[in-house]
């Protein structure tokens, strides 16, 4: 019998090469896309798996349509807590130095979903719901099926789900990126102000459940992809960090571990973007 995250994993790839018929995503048709900047585009759809309207913004390369479709080079970045699909967009800085990335780059509207299917409230399938995303705007924008043009990335939350996506859809990415990422979570026992309130309402109560969530157990999947965690010195996550980092030693990963000055904040994010950008870039082929 074939699982429902098997399923969902065959709709992700069916849309990437191109077999959209019979698969249930949104038609071109209903797509509606909206210009926020020159090369910034907010694409809305009704989404099959949340039952809403949803929104995700692309960055576009200079003269992207002048670049072959095997040759583009995608980035998807997760937001945190509390954040939504604009907040990098809305930073001038991070806005250009996205912009003269030359990749394009997907910012899907996570909610506070943690970009996960969750065990308690079934409505919300927000892994679902990214395959969903990374699938129409691969349609729309003719982005190819090879993960070594795909990379992912987050921060907080986001950085949380970068990780727990990539490691449940390792034939999609060549490399992750993680910035002030929650990457031994959810769970107990963490050293005080080293850790983070267990959203209940969102991942349950049983914590034998958050086990198959937390990305430290499942790190061993990540062994094909390029791996750059960041985190910072007086972060809440740094210890989470930390015991992810040791993770990959034990599992002979190689990977690239960055600690900046300052703590569980924006202005660290907005100083770990050049590094994943030059990070992205160079694990994708920067050409």
């Amino acid at each position: 019998m074939i699982s429902g995250h098997s399923i969902h994993k065959l709709m992700f790839v069916l849309a990437l090469v191109g077999l959209l018929f019979d698969v249930g995503l949104t038609d071109a048709a209903d797509l509606e896309s909206k210009s926020l900047f020159p090369r910034i585009q907010a694409v809305s759809f009704d989404s099959a798996h949340l039952k809403k309207s949803k929104r995700a913004v692309v960055v576009l390369p200079e003269h992207w349509r002048s670049i072959k479709p095997a040759e583009r080079r995608t980035l998807v970045i997760l937001h945190g807590r509390g954040r939504h699909k604009l907040t990098l967009i809305d930073d001038k800085t991070i806005r250009q130095q996205l912009l003269d990335s030359g990749l394009f780059v997907i910012l899907p509207d996570g909610d506070d979903g943690w970009y996960i299917n969750s065990p308690v409230r079934k409505q919300d399938v927000y892994e679902s719901y990214l395959e969903e995303v990374l699938a129409v705007v691969s349609q729309q924008y003719q982005l190819p099926h090879n993960r070594k043009r795909w990379a992912i990335a987050g921060w907080s939350m986001g950085g949380f789900g970068c990780v727990n996506f990539a490691e449940r859809h390792p034939e999609q990415f060549a490399a992750v990126s993680s910035i002030i990422g929650l990457l031994d979570f959810p769970r107990s026992g963490l050293p005080k102000g080293q850790s983070y309130k267990v959203p209940v309402e969102r991942f349950g109560s049983d914590e034998t459940v958050w086990e198959e969530f937390n990305p430290l157990h499942r790190a061993e999947k990540l062994k094909r992809m390029s791996v750059l965690i960041i985190t910072a010195d007086q972060a809440f996550d740094r210890t989470m960090n930390e015991h992810f980092r040791d993770r990959l030693i034990k599992l002979d990963q190689p990977h690239q571990y960055v600690e900046l000055k300052g703590g569980h904040t924006f202005p660290v994010v907005r100083e770990a973007i050049p590094y994943v950008l030059q990070f992205t870039k160079r694990s994708l082929g920067d050409d």
